[in-house]
């Protein structure tokens, strides 16, 4: 099987290619370096295959190989085998003699045995096509969020693609692409991310002292956090700036729940788990940190376990293969739960919150926002975290208005139309004053 990464299935247009052979052994029992022969001619062919039409450094660039074989290796030939990977020379005369014949069979078809082993991995003792099955069936079940009626079909079609492209049939055609999978997996790239994030330019973000305030809480704070203001104060915009931030320690999904507006569109339902956690969970499994999440005709509360389940995984595999501490979710919560209530359904960021706040989740943060009149609703019976952020003071009016208006005199700043009530309480005027100033 030769597996094609990038955007075409060439070698001269593909950024990648793993040529994987596969084999199987009836008794299972531990092989020699025989039984590697062939598939090591064969590897050794296929680079000098496309040496004759590219590059040698660009062969070496883009080509690597694997050995899938159900039965395990004697332990004299993983020493040969990781010596020529770059480990210690065998010692022992059955090592050596291992050693010999790789290098031999290299060698007859005129390829380094150091430069054909350094880019294949062995992968000895794989489960038997049974335990594959069952593996399979388990991982379509999963993506699926557990809608086993989904999964079973996913499964039959996915196995008879696989199947009717390796047959005689397609030999002049065997090439399975991403649209043939989704297809066989019953949806399009757009179903997998249903509600893409929509935040408004607002041009420059003055950088505010207070986010430490913020960022303090949400590292010492076991349970989500709730940012609240009212309207206009710019609460989404704060957010923003904290997500951007904290990128450089946690692996941040944020989900804007306006979408400019489209959060009230009877066409889109950026409210409900089917779509908003299915947005945030795909976009962590396109960073490969955990499997994606299929479109899903389960319950909410399935969906809702099933991305609990992701975040769980995916904040592990962000520990344990990377510096960063875990994973933040920042959710625009308010939007999200006046179209729910408008229209008699539940709020994706309110049942994540519910599942968060009653089973706190290691290495997962949760920060939600809301209008505060609003807060009841969001949160429910939930404990939370909360944090009001204080209006512009002066100093930071001057430079919101400077970093748009080049040649403002800030001391002489007229409105040409009265400034909106809302942001005349969010600033703390005492009236609407014409000036601008102070």
């Amino acid at each position: 099987m030769v597996l094609y990464y990038g955007n075409d299935d060439t070698f001269a247009s593909c950024e990648t290619l793993n040529t994987a052979q596969f084999k199987h052994k009836a008794d299972g029992q531990a092989v020699t370096s025989s039984y590697l022969k062939k598939t090591i001619q064969k590897f050794s062919e296929t680079i000098t295959g496309y040496e004759k039409s590219s590059p040698s450094d660009e062969v070496d660039k883009k080509l690597s190989f694997s050995f899938v074989p159900n039965c395990e290796f004697i332990d004299q030939l993983w020493e040969a085998i990781r010596y020529l990977q770059g480990g210690e020379r065998p010692t022992s005369t059955a090592g050596l003699s291992q050693l010999k014949n790789l290098e031999n069979w290299c060698k007859e078809k005129s390829v380094s045995p150091a430069r054909l082993f350094s880019r294949t991995s062995f992968q000895a003792a794989t489960e038997n096509l049974a335990a594959q099955n069952l593996r399979l069936k388990r991982a379509l079940c999963d993506w699926s969020a557990g809608a086993d009626a989904q999964s079973r079909m996913r499964l039959f079609e996915l196995t008879e693609l696989a199947r009717e492209k390796a047959g005689l049939r397609s030999q002049e055609n065997n090439l399975i692409k991403r649209e043939d999978v989704l297809d066989a997996l019953g949806c399009d790239v757009e179903d997998l991310f249903p509600a893409e994030t929509r935040f408004i330019n607002v041009g420059e973000v003055i950088y505010r002292a207070l986010q430490a305030e913020v960022s303090d809480l949400l590292n010492t704070s076991n349970i989500p956090v709730l940012l609240h203001a009212v309207g206009g104060v710019g609460k989404t915009v704060f957010v923003q700036s904290i997500a951007l931030e904290w990128a450089e320690k946690y692996e941040v999904v944020a989900f804007d729940c306006f979408g400019g507006g489209a959060y009230r569109s009877e066409d889109q339902g950026r409210h409900l788990p089917k779509i908003g956690l299915l947005q945030v969970v795909n976009e962590l499994a396109a960073r490969g940190l955990r499997d994606p999440m299929l479109p899903s005709d389960n319950d909410t509360i399935g969906i809702v376990n099933a991305t609990r389940k992701r975040l769980e995984q995916a904040s592990k595999t962000v520990v344990e293969q990377s510096q960063k501490l875990g994973v933040l979710v920042v959710l625009d919560a308010d939007n999200a739960q006046i179209e729910a209530e408008y229209r008699n359904q539940g709020a994706f960021p309110k049942l994540l919150l519910t599942s968060l706040a009653r089973r706190p989740t290691e290495n997962v943060k949760l920060l939600l926002t809301a209008r505060t009149y609003r807060m009841s609703e969001v949160t429910g019976q939930s404990v939370i975290a909360q944090y009001e952020p204080p209006p512009f003071d002066s100093s930071e009016i001057k430079v919101f208005v400077k970093n748009r208006r080049e040649s403002v005199s800030i001391g002489k700043l007229r409105w040409e139309v009265e400034p909106p009530s809302n942001m005349v309480k969010a600033l703390g005027w005492q009236n609407s004053p014409r000036t601008l100033g102070r």
